[in-house]
């Protein structure tokens, strides 16, 4: 019988040392490692060089920096693997990238690049470029060489496309290295490219106002882009290109449904087709994509706020809460901001002064076309309501008070008739909500309350709309 228990207990300790050493460990964390890119520009010194990081199906701008006086440039990255990076001479067009590097942890990469004032640099030179940046930077130029000679003629890129694809296959065949990460990755990326360059043909691989190639011909085309898989697939974020992809493929739905170049252009800026997005990594990215230009709180609350929990890493959450909190005063209903401005004849102006009036405020500047398009469809508009005693209009230039004897020189010469005051960008109104473009049109209530902070252009039907809807509100 002690034989019997003992020989019981030894099975029971060996199922137990069994059990512990089979026990799942925690997975290590991630070794962050620094690469440096030193780069040493010749030529013009006066111009900055940017750094952007593929990074969630976008290249991410990491800021930029000017020479100094030797040239020398030094960008310091870190790296959890590998990563895919962009350079470009500042003054470039912005998302159109010439030059590409592929990093490693702990890479120390010399760049000679020469400045020749254009829009991209010259005679750019790598040292010892490991050969995925050799494969990257050739894929890359044939984008650029094909997307050049297909702009704004969809039709030749219908005809072109199926001869690019098969270059796209030949060239992963033969460009297969010793780094199965890499190989895998490029793949991805090729595969995301080309669709990016099917749903960009439609609309001629530019904005999406652009005209639309809708023609009955091409509707096989572009049938692929009708599968609402396209839009969950998880190798975007693999591609600097597949935030733009999905622009356009939400682009190119919405065209079909309404018909409208305008509603594709609205539904561009929107950040509602998140909804439409089922896999979470995509949908965090393109929302990540979409918050800059969300700037009323309640749009934030409607399209972002109810996929809180697929913000899970610490950089995820801390650009959601960001964003929540710097939209806070911007809500609907909240005070508006009492800014004290002075007029063409230094009288002072305050929010609080207008209290029992609509306040319709457009934010301009000398300088900006797109304000000066709008100023006279607002004074058109203003003009609309002048038997009123219950609304107010004001223009508010940010052209800073350095400037202050030639904007009331253009205010008088323009003749424009609505209250004209001056501020600048790093104060009053313009500062406390974040307005990093112009023109922008803010609307507040009778009590100073915020209607908006971002309204639609006069020249678009819901800004009089807008109006109307708040004067008839009590």
């Amino acid at each position: 019988m002690k034989k019997v228990l003992m020989f019981i207990l030894a099975v029971l300790s060996l199922g137990v040392n069994a059990q512990t050493k089979t026990k799942a460990k925690p997975a290590p964390k991630p070794v962050v490692q620094t690469a440096t890119l030193n780069f040493t520009v010749k030529g013009n010194l006066g111009s900055g060089l940017f750094l952007h990081e593929l990074k969630n199906g976008e290249g991410v701008s990491l800021g930029f920096k000017r020479p100094d006086a030797n040239g020398n440039i030094t960008f310091k990255v870190d790296l959890k693997k590998d990563g895919v990076y962009f350079f470009r001479r500042a003054g470039g067009h912005l998302g159109s990238f010439d030059h590409i590097i592929y990093l490693k942890a702990g890479d120390q990469k010399k760049v000679a690049v020469t400045d020749s004032g254009g829009v991209a640099y010259t005679n750019v030179k790598i040292e010892k470029p490991n050969v995925e940046t050799t494969i990257l930077q050739a894929w890359l130029n044939a984008m650029n060489e094909y997307s050049h000679s297909v702009k704004g003629k969809p039709s030749v890129g219908r005809t072109k496309y199926a001869q690019f694809e098969t270059f796209a296959t030949s060239f992963l065949k033969s460009n297969q290295t010793a780094n199965p990460y890499f190989n895998t990755w490029l793949n991805d990326k090729v595969a995301i490219d080309l669709k990016y360059l099917r749903a960009g043909n439609f609309f001629g691989l530019g904005r999406l106002n652009s005209s639309c190639d809708s023609s009955l011909s091409a509707q096989e085309f572009y049938k692929p882009l009708l599968d609402k898989n396209c839009i969950n697939d998880v190798r975007i974020l693999r591609s600097e290109h597949g935030m733009e992809l999905l622009d356009f493929v939400f682009g190119y739905w919405k065209f079909n449904e309404v018909k409208n170049q305008q509603k594709v252009v609205d539904n561009f800026f929107s950040a509602e087709n998140g909804a439409k997005i089922n896999n979470d990594a995509v949908k965090v990215a393109f929302l990540l994509h979409k918050i800059p230009g969300i700037k009323e709180y309640e749009n934030f609350v409607k399209y972002v706020e109810p996929y809180k929990n697929a913000f899970v890493t610490p950089e995820q959450k801390e650009v959601y809460n960001k964003a929540y909190n710097d939209l806070g005063p911007y809500a609907k209903g909240r005070p508006g901001y009492n800014f004290e401005l002075k007029d063409v004849n230094d009288k002072t102006y305050t929010l609080a002064g207008f209290k029992g009036k609509i306040v319709v405020i457009d934010v301009w500047a000398m300088w900006c076309a797109p304000c000066l398009a709008e100023k006279p469809i607002m004074e058109k508009i203003a003009e609309g309501y002048h038997d009123r005693n219950d609304i107010i209009f004001i223009g508010m230039s940010v052209d800073g008070h350095d400037k202050t004897q030639i904007w009331k020189d253009f205010v008088k010469k323009r003749g424009f008739k609505s209250i004209e005051l001056i501020t600048q960008f790093d104060e009053s109104l313009f500062k406390f909500y974040k307005i990093s473009a112009i023109p922008r049109f803010l609307i507040f209530d009778r009590e100073g309350k915020v209607v908006t902070v971002d309204a639609p252009r006069p020249s678009t039907p819901q800004f009089k709309k807008l109006i109307d809807e708040t004067l008839a509100a009590k």
